[in-house]
């Protein structure tokens, strides 16, 4: 009788949760008897996965922010690395969250094959990270091109496979039915988010009203923060909605993320934006090595996707650089046809889509003589 596999995944946050939905259905494919578990969402759980606990405990993002929380999330880390012990599953998966994930697999003593997907930025900041990683995982999912030579050369198997997201058929935005100038706003799936961007949003939306009468705003709702944004979104001065759908929207104000990458795919120009508590801004500014925060800006060299981040992310100077888009046709249209381009390096239009190149490399891996020693690393 053929053996069941059991994959243990780890997903922290809600663009994790996605991208495990969209590995466990690849996988369900390859393996339809498997069994998955470990930490995940709603997406997740959607395709048989069982969740330890709630995804949301681990949602929390920036220096200052992680501190009030630093002792539950101690415990999570000791409560999941034990549960892998005792389940001893064939396959351990991470994905993104690496603070939470590498802290666990250090903790893990049971034989089982490691798997991480979306390298850790090491080529942002501190670089010296890829040879610690390097001793615990056996195989690393990378979703940039550029990526793979940072891990290979300390031995450990790093392979592109494409962004996730862009496997995805999306549709051009069709022509308006209601004749009103639809703005998507995506304040972040965080609290910390939330309260810090979605109010600048607001406050853009509303000084554009006054040039553009027939504005009209969407927002996807977030499960953790869903009742703090429609709340907040009655200081909106415009009709507005709730929605997940963005096939009918002309334009996005984006926090930077995930979601940014969603709209390039949709076809929409937009702006990005992110702010973060000073403390936390000041450290990443000490860290961080790179010229661009969007992934688009960041293949490109060059910033095709207006970035507006910390004293940047404010109402006036994001109405300013909106109201740019709206008026410049020509300007919008070039940051679609340049978006392609970044996203056909990431992927875009190959047979095999990212997931199912993910599913295949895991099943391949086996356990191989090491480049390097497998001793415990350093904290990372």
């Amino acid at each position: 009788m053929k053996k069941v596999k059991k994959f243990f995944v780890i997903a922290g946050e809600a663009s994790g949760d996605l991208l495990g939905s969209k590995l466990i259905r690849e996988l369900k494919t390859l393996e339809p008897d498997a069994m998955f578990f470990g930490v995940g969402g709603k997406l997740m759980q959607q395709e048989g996965f069982v969740s330890l606990f709630p995804m949301e405990d681990l949602s929390v993002m920036g220096f200052a922010e992680v501190v009030p929380h630093l002792l539950k999330i101690i415990r999570r880390i000791n409560q999941t690395a034990a549960m892998i012990n005792q389940e001893k599953p064939d396959y351990l998966i991470t994905i993104d969250s690496p603070d939470f994930c590498f802290r666990v697999v250090k903790k893990v003593t049971v034989a089982c094959k490691k798997i991480h997907l979306i390298a850790p930025s090491v080529w942002a900041y501190r670089p010296g990270r890829a040879k610690k990683i390097a001793k615990l995982y056996d195989l690393l999912l990378c979703i940039l091109p550029f990526e793979p030579p940072y891990f290979t050369k300390h031995g450990l198997n790093a392979v592109f496979i494409g962004h996730p997201l862009v496997s995805a058929q999306f549709p051009v935005p069709s022509a308006q039915c209601s004749g009103g100038l639809r703005v998507a706003l995506t304040p972040g799936s965080r609290t910390s988010e939330v309260t810090k961007i979605f109010p600048e949003f607001i406050g853009a939306i509303n000084l554009l009203q006054k040039k553009f009468p027939n504005l009209e705003v969407v927002i996807p709702l977030a499960d953790k923060t869903r009742e703090l944004v429609i709340k907040m979104a009655q200081g909106l001065q415009v009709p507005y909605s709730f929605s997940s759908t963005f096939s009918q929207v002309d334009f996005a104000l984006a926090k930077s993320g995930t979601n940014a990458l969603e709209f390039s795919l949709h076809k929409i120009p937009l702006v990005v934006a992110y702010k973060v508590s000073w403390l936390s801004y000041y450290l990443a500014r000490l860290l961080v090595k790179i010229k661009f925060a969007n992934l688009l800006n960041l293949i490109l060299n060059r910033e095709v996707i207006p970035e507006m981040l910390q004293k940047n992310c404010s109402a006036k100077k994001l109405a300013a650089a909106l109201e740019l888009l709206i008026l410049d046709k020509n300007l919008a249209q070039k940051q679609i046809a340049e978006s392609q381009v970044a996203l056909k390096l990431l992927g875009l239009g190959n047979i095999e889509n990212p997931s199912q190149r993910a599913a295949r490399e895991i099943l391949k891996i086996c356990r191989v003589t090491r480049l390097i020693s497998k001793k415990p690393s350093s904290a990372l």
